[in-house]
């Protein structure tokens, strides 16, 4: 279960942020420069889920939400990564109960946990998340400046997976920026410890209506 902590009574309401800064909007298509090359990530609806789709010449990774008005959470994450030529990686983590990647509405200075457990490879890992949310700041990516929210999400399991997340949101667009920070193991370290991947980065360049 979610445990939230409350930004500080003095913060302004239009400090906070909803749905406007994660829109599912299924006619655009979001080009990223990322670590891995060029990436291309589309929303589509299935079933009761929403589903992030992200896809390079080399890595997939889609994931099955779902939107709350309490939060965002999910429910499957698949990854798919090419090694080399010949070498490739995958793996699917599926939820017990759905994760909280992070509440709504979000303020500067909230924090959040959540713990439970998730599924991979027929093995049971319990996993965390910590996050908080920062100020607003404009950020300049190659598809404009931008003012975003800036959320930081440490995520750990059993399995000895840890990685830090910032991600910086705009209103009416989503995701412009992240930084992902592979300090444990699990398929993300393997990037690490094979290609020398601690840090994988991504940043908007166009969004295609």
């Amino acid at each position: 279960m979610a445990a939230l902590s409350g930004a500080s009574s003095n913060t302004e309401k239009t400090d906070l942020i909803s749905n406007s800064y994660f829109p599912v909007d299924h006619e655009a298509t979001l080009i990223y420069e990322s670590s891995f090359g060029e990436s291309i990530t589309k929303y589509f609806q299935e079933d009761e889920c929403i589903i992030s789709l992200s896809e390079s010449d080399d890595f997939v990774y889609r994931q099955a939400l779902v939107l709350k008005d309490d939060g965002v959470y999910t429910k499957e994450t698949y990854q798919y990564f090419k090694i080399f030529l010949f070498i490739k990686t995958e793996s699917t983590v599926t939820y017990k109960t759905p994760l909280l990647r992070f509440p709504l509405p979000l303020s500067p200075g909230l924090e959040w946990d959540w713990e439970g457990d998730q599924y991979s490879d027929g093995e049971i890992y319990k996993v965390k998340i910590t996050g908080k949310a920062f100020n607003k700041e404009f950020v300049t990516t190659k598809a404009g400046s931008f003012e975003a929210i800036k959320l930081e999400t440490v995520v750990e399991t059993a399995d000895d997976v840890k990685n830090k997340v910032t991600e910086w949101y705009a209103e009416g667009i989503g995701l412009i920026k992240a930084k992902v920070v592979i300090e444990g193991g699990g398929v993300m370290g393997l990037l690490r410890d094979v290609l020398g991947y601690g840090t994988i980065e991504f940043e908007l360049v166009e969004i295609r209506e």
